[in-house]
Parts: C-alpha cells; sequence; structure tokens
C-alpha cells in the first residue's frame, strides 16, 4: 500500500476539521438562508474566537442553499432570523415574541436602555425614555426649570444662543455659559467687560455683537464667541448721540434700530460674515421734527425686530396719524425710504423673531389677549394667526421643533410642538416665571431672562 503524501494527510485533517465545527454548530440551528448564528460574523467567516476575530474561512453553520444558519424557535437565547440574544433590562424580564425581543417591565416603569426606569422622576427619563432634563429635577414627567446664572449676575438685558452656549448681556458684562448644566460665577466666560451703558447682544456665526455708549458716543461691537482680543473690540459703527434699539442677526446681515432726536428712527445693517460694508436701510429723514411727521413712529427706536434673508420687520408703537399701523417691513437689498405696511387692525406688536423663511411674533388681539402670528419674508403680507394665549407675551423664538414663547404676565413658557401653530394656547413648560424677557433655544434647551437670572428647561 503507498504511504500517504503529506498533502493527503492535510487534506483528511481539514475535512475533519471541518466536520467537527459543522457537528458542533447544528444543536440548536436549523438550515435557513436569511439568518446567521450567534458567534459568526454575518454568514462570511467560520468558526470565530471571544474576540470576534474570523477562523477559518468559507461560510458557518449547517450547509445549505447558502450555507447560513436560522433559529429553530423564538427563543431569548437567540430570537429572530438574526439569532439576536435579547437584554434583560435590570428590575424587569425578556422574552422573544414573533421573531423580536421584548423587555418588560412593572407596572409604572419603563425599559429605557437597559433598566426599567420610572419616568416620572428620572431626570435622564423624564415623561419619556431619553428625555433628558439636562441640570433639572424631573418632577411627575416634567423636566423643572434651573438656573444658568449664579446669583451675582443680575440687571440682565438679553440673552442669544452662540455655538458654544448661551451669551448673557447683564449689567456692564457680556458672558458666555458653556456648561450644560448652568455657570457658578468661577465657570463664566467673560468676552468683554465693563462696557459703558450695555444694552442688547446677538450672535451672528462665531461672533457677538451688542452695544453701548461711551460718552456722547452710541457704538456697535464685534468679538469672537470666544471673547474679545487684548486691543478690545472691533467698532462696527459709531454715531454721536443717536441712540439704538435692537442689535438682531439674520441669515445674511446683522441689523440694528437707531433714531435721532430731531429726525427720528432709521436703521443700519452690515453684511456678514465680515460685517462689512455698512449700509442704510431705512433712512434717517432730511425734515423733522419726527414727532410731526405722519409717517414716522412714535416710538423710537423700534425694539422689536426680526431680520430674514431678504426683508426686515418691526414695530412702530404707532404712527403720528394712526395708532393701527403696529407692523411695517422693508427689504434688506436696497434703501427702503418707504415701508410696507403690514397690518392695520391688530394692536400693539409684543414680539418678532424669524426662522427658515418666515417671521414670527406676538401681537394684541380684537378679540383680547395675544395671538403668535407668522408673515413671510419672501413678500411680507398680512399676518397668519397661529396660536391664542393671554395678554402679556414678552418674546417668540422658533426652530424645527416648534414655537416658543414666553408669557411676562402669567409668568409660563409655552410651545406649539409645530412652526405651523396649534389649538388652544400652547403646551406649557414652565410656570413662575413672572417678568420673563428674551427667550432662545438650543438644539435641547429654551432659555430664558428675566431681569436677575438666565433659566433653562428641557424641551
Amino acid at each position: 500500500m503507498p504511504r500517504p503524501t503529506h498533502l493527503t494527510l492535510v487534506i483528511a485533517l481539514s475535512a475533519g476539521v471541518g466536520l467537527i465545527a459543522c457537528t458542533s454548530l447544528l444543536g440548536d440551528y436549523s438550515v435557513n438562508p436569511n439568518a446567521t448564528s450567534p458567534g459568526t460574523s454575518g454568514g462570511t467567516s467560520g468558526t470565530s474566537d471571544d474576540s470576534g476575530t474570523s477562523g477559518s474561512s468559507g461560510t458557518s453553520g449547517t450547509s445549505g442553499t447558502s450555507g447560513t444558519p436560522t433559529c429553530k424557535g423564538d427563543t431569548v437565547a437567540a430570537c429572530g432570523t438574526s439569532c439576536t440574544k435579547c437584554a434583560t433590562p435590570t428590575g424587569g424580564a425578556v422574552d422573544c415574541v414573533n421573531g423580536a425581543c421584548q423587555q418588560k417591565c412593572p407596572a409604572g416603569l419603563l425599559a429605557c436602555g437597559d433598566a426599567c426606569t420610572d419616568t416620572t422622576s428620572s431626570p435622564a427619563h423624564c415623561g419619556k425614555c431619553d428625555h433628558d432634563c439636562g441640570g433639572g429635577k424631573c418632577t411627575t414627567s416634567a423636566c423643572q426649570p434651573f438656573p444658568v446664572t449664579p446669583p451675582e449676575v443680575t440687571n440682565v438685558h438679553a440673552i442669544a444662543m452662540s455655538p458654544k452656549g448661551v451669551v448673557i448681556s447683564a449689567g456692564s458684562d457680556v458672558t458666555l455659559c458653556a456648561d450644560p448644566n448652568g455657570c457658578t460665577a468661577a465657570t463664566f466666560t467673560t468676552i468683554r467687560a465693563a462696557v459703558s451703558q450695555l444694552n442688547d447682544v446677538t450672535v451672528a456665526g462665531t461672533d457677538v455683537y451688542f452695544d453701548g455708549n461711551d460718552g456722547d458716543y452710541a457704538l456697535v461691537y464685534r468679538c469672537p464667541v470666544a471673547g474679545c482680543p487684548n486691543a478690545g473690540p472691533i467698532v462696527v459703527e459709531n454715531v454721536v448721540n443717536d441712540s439704538i434699539g435692537r442689535v438682531v442677526a439674520g441669515p445674511t446681515d446683522v441689523y440694528w434700530t437707531r433714531y435721532q432726536s430731531y429726525y427720528g428712527p432709521y436703521s443700519r445693517r452690515c453684511v456678514l460674515p465680515g460685517c462689512s460694508p455698512v449700509v442704510g436701510v431705512r433712512p434717517q429723514a432730511t425734515t423733522g421734527p419726527y414727532y410731526n411727521l405722519p409717517a414716522r413712529e412714535q416710538t423710537v427706536p423700534s425694539k422689536i425686530v426680526s431680520v430674514g434673508a431678504v426683508s426686515t420687520l418691526w414695530a412702530t408703537g404707532s404712527l403720528y396719524s394712526s395708532s393701527k399701523e403696529q407692523l411695517r417691513a422693508c427689504a434688506l437689498a436696497s434703501a427702503c425710504p418707504t415701508p410696507t405696511e403690514i397690518d392695520t387692525a391688530f394692536g400693539s406688536v409684543r414680539a418678532l423673531t424669524y426662522f427658515n423663511g418666515m417671521h414670527y411674533g406676538a401681537m394684541t388681539s380684537s378679540a383680547g389677549g395675544n395671538v403668535v402670528f407668522s408673515v413671510g419674508d419672501a413678500a411680507p403680507g398680512a399676518p397668519t394667526t397661529l396660536v391664542a394665549d393671554a395678554a402679556g407675551i414678552a418674546d417668540v423664538a422658533v426652530d424645527a421643533s416648534g414655537i416658543y414663547w414666553v408669557n411676562a404676565t402669567t409668568g409660563k413658557v409655552l410651545r406649539c410642538a409645530t412652526a405651523a401653530g396649534c389649538a388652544g394656547s400652547g403646551e406649557t413648560l414652565a410656570t413662575g416665571q413672572v417678568g420673563a424677557t428674551r427667550v432662545a433655544l438650543d438644539a435641547k434647551f429654551v432659555y430664558w431672562a428675566t431681569s436677575s437670572a438666565v433659566l433653562k428647561v428641557a424641551k
């Protein structure tokens, strides 16, 4: 009999090993070309060790149409056609039903992540799984507001959101709070300190714009969110005696309102991203006094403004000849000596903001109370009413998650979960905020200002 060659032995041994491997995998699985067994890598590798690295080449499990195994039944150890091992949540149980893992928790608890959770009190899963309250508590399934600012902060003027956190104008300092759980006096970042007669603040990209007065000069400043350089802020515009109402960032421009005590209100803008050039929008009047001119606003300069991609809207307060023409618009692209009258029926406009092609705001309703409304940016026309609330809306903010507003009289922070409006008066997110002024948004939180603090709550 011929002596076996080395090649013959290798083939025989390889066949034996393959037979043993297949036999060991056959115990709990039968052939199905649409599933893989635990310990295999997508049906492409053979045996695998504990690290998940591939053993011998070829498909694993039993041979069949594609050589891929399936589970014989619905078990928690191997559930569904992918043979998934079901994870048992802490404090609960798990089952495999119709090829899908189903976690089970005692009554009143939900399976959130890897544990059965009381969503009425869990700050990480408040009211529903993954609804994180941040630094706030969860009480009866609702996230509670908490302060962003320490007690040392007083006299809050304005807030604005930046990529790094909330920017705050308070007292004579422009500061940044980047801590999602709120800042202490030691963890605030100072953007600019000791700004004389500091007023408004807005953010465009990575820059902060704010205004103040230096002697007889009313200035618009610009600094990086990371902080003004040692040389101080960049002066965007400096005008003697012509005071500033609001500084507002839009998609393509930063806009500010001014007035001169004899000629009345006017407005200016700079083009982003470099804030250059500075040009007029509403030109300054050449005759006066403004309070004898029928078309001039009596509330000067306007502090209720929104800046879109095409148009800017502002509240007039009233005109010399009318108390009803409360809302006007101008195109941004060129000088606008004659504004478009948007509405002559409603009472006073309380707030304005811009988001994604629409201006939003709040007005006094002819039926009483306030309404939140919208106006198109490309061709500003009559307002569309979106939701009604009690009188006292102080500010409105909008993003893809909905419309948010603060009511300074009722002390509520509210929202509609769609920018198209909602029935009733919206959903209450916080109470007890009487005197609230500005509201701002980031991806997960709503921020608002009172005279002595900035607070936030999870959306």
